[in-house]
């Protein structure tokens, strides 16, 4: 790097931090006239290059700084190096602290960064290193996340809503009791249901409990874009089945969000799915996605019980299945054997209950005090900013920002995204927007150079992972310094020879995917998509009832009259179908 390039690096930075603190325009032409006399003295130079070095700094000891300046910065080195050691041993926690405590340390000093080059070019590099540290340490592959949560369709894979004994009595007082509530799907009263408002009532309590609660910071949204796209609005608690409302649940089938979008299905629906952003966590956008999924659904269907076992098991089987049988009723078809999965036959009734147990809340005992709405304005981003930096700006902490952006998947904004629409608190300041646009660009490494390397989760072994990869334990023990009986930590990094390569697998998200034949092709946001659920999501283990039971008929409760879909250019030709 040139002395020319490092002064026009160095200005640009300059420039951003005046426009960042208000500082007048003579104040920038000083720093800038500093920037020229530091870059282009020797020990200035070497200074400019690798201010961060133990060597830079000796060096700069040779120069006029204010007293008090070179130790602060050695402060700061040592703690970030602290920091350094802590990330690669996995310890991330203790590590943003030691990260946090360098870049304070700066910040909270006496000293303007502004106004001194050369503590302004340290922590310009802190912040660089900080972020190199953190982007190779804690940017992990698509399928693993630290923030990941399981999600409620595992946890109900292989529940087995047996039979409990029903009175028919309570059923028909049930039947009657809930004619009297509007709902905007038709709600059907059966076997099943009431065997699923046993389950959560009983043993699902806790998480039914944990869902509608944490609903209430999405209802005001959901309610608006469902109205916005004709969605009847007992339909999101669909997600109280999927997901409970967690906005970083995973399947084990990779599908993601409160709506559990497979990769391929977000990304026909308009959502971002790549290293940096994950729409699906998304709850605005992933809501619209949905919604419009559940648009075409119906176009297809007309009739909501079959668009939300397709929704669980893909249309394209459950169409399949209803020409080859002629019939149209899902509660039929799960009379058929060995046709329909268990977890789709579980899947509509739990969210019959789950509409019944949420609109009445207090005839169940249910809390009725919900988390309030998440409010929020959004701030146009332009390039990739460090989040850290961002949190500081706004004056809130970094979790809290990420809370507000669930769908970051690192420590930066997005890159080649010119218009990211940043969530930030409501009502802040216009200075406040300006600052954060005046933020220096951040910056972002590849997946490419994340490769080769391994992340230790509980349970792993020297020998499991060493298998994983096709390399010896020995070399696998060479490469990282280790010894043979040394105990793996779980979240420690470990280098993985060059020569290994791991076992490429397909999750089971993509297979069913790239297996899955939709017959109905659509176009929207002028690309030509195909409607389609990727894979069922498969749930998890649960318990089972208590009690034997009896076989009840089914009844039927009023929905709030019959389905009119919005007529776009999409339903209209599915309609037609």
């Amino acid at each position: 790097m040139d002395n020319l390039t490092l002064v026009f690096d160095f200005s640009v930075d300059a420039m951003n931090e005046c426009k960042y603190r208000q500082l007048p325009g003579c104040f920038l032409a000083i720093c800038l006239l500093g920037a020229i006399v530091c870059f282009f003295r020797p020990s200035g130079l070497e200074a400019a290059t690798s201010v961060l070095s133990e060597e830079a700094l000796l060096g700069l000891s040779s120069v006029s700084l204010p007293s008090g300046m070179l130790e602060l910065m050695r402060a700061s080195r040592a703690k970030y190096l602290e920091g350094s050691d802590l990330i690669k041993l996995g310890d991330s926690e203790r590590a943003r602290e030691s990260f946090n405590k360098a870049v304070d340390m700066i910040l909270q000093s006496k000293w303007d960064v502004a106004s001194n080059p050369v503590l302004n070019r340290f922590f310009q590099d802190l912040i660089e290193r900080i972020q190199d540290d953190e982007s190779h340490y804690l940017m992990v592959p698509y399928d693993a996340s630290a923030d990941e949560e399981s999600a409620v369709v595992d946890e109900l894979q292989d529940l087995d809503l047996i039979p409990i004994s029903v009175d028919p009595a309570l059923q028909d007082a049930l039947a009657l009791e809930l004619s009297n509530t509007k709902f905007e799907i038709p709600i059907t009263i059966n076997e099943m249901v009431m065997k699923s408002l046993n389950f959560w009532l009983n043993r699902g309590r806790k998480y039914f409990e944990e869902g509608l609660m944490r609903s209430g910071q999405y209802r005001p949204m959901i309610e608006r874009i469902f109205r916005e796209e004709s969605i009847p609005l007992d339909l999101m608690y669909l997600t109280q089945v999927e997901s409970l409302f967690k906005t970083n649940a995973v399947s084990r089938a990779k599908a993601k969000g409160i709506w559990q979008f497979g990769r391929e299905t977000a990304i026909r629906y308009g959502l971002k799915v790549n290293k940096e952003i994950d729409e699906r966590s998304d709850p605005e956008k992933s809501t619209r996605a949905a919604a419009r999924y559940l648009n075409d659904l119906f176009a297809m269907f007309q009739n909501w019980d079959l668009v939300m076992a397709a929704y669980n098991w893909g249309e394209g089987n459950i169409k399949r299945l209803v020409e080859k049988t002629g019939i149209s009723d899902f509660w039929k078809l799960i009379d058929l054997k060995s046709r329909i999965p268990k977890e789709t036959k579980n899947h509509v009734p739990l969210i019959h209950a789950s509409v019944i147990l949420a609109r009445n809340p207090d005839k169940y005992g249910l809390p009725t005090e919900l988390h309030p709405p998440l409010q929020y304005t959004e701030v146009s981003v332009s390039k990739p900013i460090d989040l850290r930096a961002a949190a500081e700006v706004l004056n809130i902490s970094l979790d809290q920002l990420k809370k507000l952006n669930p769908e970051l998947r690192g420590m930066t904004t997005p890159a080649n995204y010119p218009d990211y629409r940043l969530k930030v608190p409501p009502d802040i300041d216009p200075q406040v927007a300006e600052q954060l646009a005046a933020l220096p660009r951040a910056k972002i490494q590849t997946v490419a150079e994340h490769a080769g390397r391994h992340r230790v989760r509980p349970g792993e072994s020297l020998s499991k992972i060493a298998a994983r990869y096709r390399v010896s334990v020995a070399d696998l023990v060479r490469a990282n310094n280790l010894s043979i009986d040394k105990k793996l930590l779980v979240g420690m990094w470990l280098d993985i020879p060059s020569h290994g390569t791991s076992a490429k697998r397909t999750s089971p998200s993509r297979r069913a995917a790239s297996n899955e034949k939709s017959p109905v092709k659509t176009s929207r946001q002028q690309q030509a998509r195909k409607v389609n659920k990727a894979s069922s999501d498969k749930p998890s283990s649960g318990s089972t009832a208590k009690t034997a039971a009896k076989a009840a008929p089914e009844q039927k409760v009023r929905s709030a009259g019959s389905r009119q879909v919005k007529k776009g250019p999409v339903t209209q030709r599915l309609a037609s179908r």
